[in-house]
């Protein structure tokens, strides 16, 4: 029986060496020598970098007094609608061009590309323009239908149009300008 007892030993105790993965540990009792293999935890698997993505960077939190916020095309350039009220027939929209760039930009804006857009009516509302047919808006000194400049780094300025009112049940629109994504859902402020 010892014997038996002795063999088996020896076959565990080959066995044991040829798992490295394994720990040993060995009771004793009176009776017997008794090895017992305890379970090894399996290693922590390592999380992989999620691969990179191609996805558009969100949209910019508005600043503090601004309704909403956009990048634009214009490096270092960041629009920003800071009024957007309807008063009587017009609605008013004000937007705050931000240089946050380290140099000047050249900011065109063309306002035959300027428009509201209401979606669920199916409806455009363009810039709205006077009996000399010129634009009411923040127009370049001897353009009537633009406004462009340099901004400087840290500088900005405020750009101004008017449209035809939406009807007063219509509490939100999208603002399109050129060089930007629009700015959808602008609550119409009273």
């Amino acid at each position: 029986m010892k014997r038996i007892l002795l063999l088996l030993s020896i076959a565990i105790l080959i066995l044991a060496c040829n798992k490295p993965a394994e720990q040993t540990s060995t009771t004793t009792t009176s009776a017997s020598t008794t090895t017992q293999s305890a379970p090894v935890p399996s290693p922590t698997p390592t999380p992989m970098p999620a691969p990179p993505t191609t996805t558009a960077v969100a949209a910019p939190q508005p600043a503090a007094g601004a309704l909403a916020t956009q990048q634009t095309n214009w490096k270092g350039i960041t629009a920003e609608v800071t009024e957007f009220r309807r008063k009587g027939n017009t609605l008013t929209a004000k937007v705050r061009l931000v240089n946050h760039g380290s140099e000047r930009s050249e900011v065109d804006i063309h306002f035959e590309e300027v428009y509201l857009i209401d979606t669920g009516a199916g409806k455009k509302y363009n810039v709205l323009k006077d009996e000399k047919n010129e634009y009411i808006a923040s127009l370049r000194t001897g353009w009537t239908n633009r406004w462009y400049d340099n901004i400087t780094a840290g500088e900005s300025y405020v750009l101004w149009m008017k449209f035809p009112a939406p009807p007063p049940e219509t509490k939100a629109i999208t603002l399109q300008l050129p060089g930007m994504p629009p700015f959808e859902d602008l609550a119409i402020q009273e």
